[in-house]
C-alpha cells in the first residue's frame, strides 16, 4: 500500500494512466470513463507546425513545456513567473477553436487590457471544456 496522498484516492494508483510531464515528472490522473480529447496545433516562429493530442482540462502551458515548444521571448525567459499569472509573457494567439478553450481568467483579463480578444495567456488556459474534442490552433510569441 502506498503511504502518499495519493494512496487514499478512491482509484488504486496502479490504475492512473500518466499525464504530460512536467519538470520531467510524470502528472497523474484519475481515470476518466472517457475524456475528450483536443488536437491541439502549435505554429511556433521558429519552426513548422507542430500537432499534439490533449486531454481535456490540461493546462497550455503545461503542454507546451512537456512538448519543448519555445513560448517565451528573451525578456520572458527572465522575467516568467513560473506559471501564475503575474508577468503576461506565456501570451499564445488562439487562431482556432476558441469556444474549446476555459474562459479569460481575472488574471488574463488584467493582463492583456488593451491586447487583442485572441490573445491569451498560457499558464491560465484550460484546453478543452471537459464535455467536446475538436481542434485549436494557436501561434506562440505573438507579441513579437
Amino acid at each position: 500500500m502506498l503511504t502518499t496522498k495519493l494512496s487514499a484516492h478512491p482509484v488504486p494508483f496502479a490504475a492512473w494512466p500518466l499525464g504530460v510531464r512536467a519538470r520531467g515528472r510524470p502528472v497523474v490522473r484519475p481515470c476518466a470513463a472517457s475524456t475528450p480529447t483536443i488536437q491541439l496545433n502549435i505554429q511556433t516562429k521558429e519552426g513548422p507546425t507542430v500537432s499534439v493530442a490533449v486531454e481535456s482540462g490540461d493546462i497550455l502551458r503545461t503542454v507546451l513545456m512537456a512538448e519543448k515548444i519555445d513560448l517565451y521571448t528573451t525578456w520572458g525567459k527572465i522575467w516568467q513567473c513560473g506559471g501564475g499569472g503575474n508577468c503576461g509573457t506565456c501570451i499564445v494567439d488562439v487562431r482556432e477553436g476558441a469556444d474549446l478553450l476555459s474562459e479569460r481568467t481575472q488574471a488574463e483579463k488584467k493582463k492583456l487590457a488593451g491586447k487583442p480578444a485572441t490573445w491569451r495567456l498560457a499558464c491560465q488556459t484550460r484546453v478543452g471544456d471537459g464535455e467536446n474534442t475538436g481542434a485549436v490552433a494557436i501561434a506562440t510569441k505573438p507579441q513579437q
